[in-house]
């Protein structure tokens, strides 16, 4: 078997998750086409390896903490997928404390957390969530769960193993990830290397050469936000940037942040912090200006310190801009927009979440799901949405 159709029919009819009526992105294939082969994650460092499908299709019979997932496109070839897959729903979803069982909850969570936080950030660093599907292939794997999400490439995980790991790479992983705090989001999922599998690169992106995605030239994207949390407000006092001194948690002031910044290597083999050092001065700079400006946004500061002590580097939003007006060491500060810029910026935080967006433990959402698993086990299959292979 070299390819598998999944067909759906009377769209839009998703499978609702538990406890949520938000909507998702409407799919509007009538079709999806995944070959060749599907893939999972090795344990440990978390590559991807590929998957037959008849092997595939044991999937859930024995624990696992990984879903398997494939690329799939649509018939007419232009709009690429990523499904996660969820095999023998109901083997799977059994035993609550099983591995399976927390794979089933993960993908609940991200779908959940896509259609309440993330909505207008979808399609900009995080890729648009078209919902869960619930589909018979009878004999073949049983009922089987799906999330559909956009196709957005391989994983940092993968790639900083080649000649793509170049400081201007792991620049682009850095400033995906401060983009997603602006927004207000903790990822919550990134503290080893191997959570890299995160962080996606668009490496297929059309008009891009071999020495563009050297430079940092791919779209990025950030995935799986399953232990997310929203109405974040960033205090972070340093960019995801290469510093010259080595700096704690506390004094960058996101440890998440932080963490990041030692993982891509950008306080490796450092001193200690120094006054000497242009990271102190970054720091001393973002203080006292604070206290000159005690109104300014939190943001525009960020933007005005990377001006001023990093405007070398890539900018997190390229189509804002900084200008200093006035003499002295703190100089009044203007963020503009580029007129002629097309590219779209993150959207503000305050414009996104309402009253409803709450954040969600796993074993909370965990706790509510006992009627939404016996609900889809006595689904009858005329009911579901069907999978021919």
């Amino acid at each position: 078997m070299s390819t598998v159709s999944i067909l759906f029919e009377g769209l839009p009819r998703d499978w609702s998750l538990p406890n949520h009526e938000e909507p998702v992105e409407p799919l509007l294939a009538d079709a999806l086409v995944v070959s060749h082969s599907l893939l999972l994650n090795r344990a440990g460092d978390r590559v991807p390896k590929k998957v037959k499908f008849e092997q595939a299709k044991y999937w859930g019979l024995e624990d696992g903490d990984c879903a398997l997932y494939g690329q799939a496109q649509s018939k007419d070839g232009s709009t690429k997928f990523c499904l996660r897959f969820i095999l023998n729903v109901e083997e799977a979803t059994r035993e609550r404390t099983s591995l399976t069982f927390q794979t089933y909850v993960r993908l609940l969570l991200d779908a959940r957390f896509h259609s309440q936080h993330l909505v207008r950030a979808e399609g900009v660093f995080v890729p648009r969530h078209y919902g869960m599907w619930l589909m018979d292939t009878g004999d073949w794997a049983g009922q089987v769960l799906c999330s559909i999400t956009q196709w957005c490439g391989k994983s940092w995980n993968e790639l900083s193993r080649t000649d793509m790991n170049t400081e201007a790479n792991r620049i682009l992983v850095g400033r995906i990830l401060e983009m997603l705090h602006d927004f207000g989001v903790i990822h919550g999922g990134v503290g080893y290397r191997a959570d890299f599998r995160h962080l996606i690169l668009d490496v297929d992106a059309p008009g891009l050469s071999h020495a563009d995605l050297l430079n940092g030239k791919a779209p990025c994207y950030i995935v799986d936000f399953a232990n997310a949390c929203p109405r974040h407000t960033c205090t972070r006092r340093l960019p995801v940037l290469p510093l010259d001194a080595h700096v704690i948690a506390g004094e960058v002031g996101c440890s998440e942040l932080m963490r990041v910044t030692h993982l891509l290597g950008f306080m490796k083999n450092l001193p200690r912090l120094s006054p000497d050092s242009k990271t102190y001065k970054t720091l001393q700079w973002y203080d006292e200006y604070s206290k000159v400006f005690p109104d300014l946004k939190r943001s525009d500061l960020l933007l005005g310190q990377r001006e001023k002590f990093y405007a070398e580097m890539p900018p997190i939003y390229p189509e804002l801009h900084v200008s200093f007006e006035g003499p002295g060491e703190y100089p009044k500060m203007t963020v503009y927009r580029d007129p002629d810029s097309d590219e779209e910026t993150v959207p503000s935080v305050d414009s996104v979440y309402d009253s409803r967006a709450d954040s969600t433990s796993l074993e909370t959402a965990a706790d509510n799901l006992d009627v939404a698993v016996d609900k889809l086990r006595l689904t009858e299959p005329e009911d579901l949405v069907v999978a021919l292979a």
